[in-house]
């Protein structure tokens, strides 16, 4: 799913920028793009974020 339309940032790429060491909306802004233009979907990436930590942890999500 696009989390960053403006950037073409989809929930897999936020996992993958996890899985590669970004654990920050700015980290993953400054490698993606995402929430960097017009910041609809700050909120948003911010949570895929979260979610994308918990699985790289093997946590269950919570919603």
């Amino acid at each position: 799913m696009y989390v960053c339309v403006c950037n073409g940032v989809t929930d897999r790429d936020i996992q993958r920028a996890v899985d590669e060491g970004c654990d920050s909306l700015d980290a993953l802004a400054a490698r993606t793009g995402c929430g960097s233009t017009c910041g609809c979907c700050r909120e948003y990436a911010e949570e895929a974020i979260l979610q994308a930590k918990s699985m790289s942890l093997g946590l269950p999500i919570a919603a």
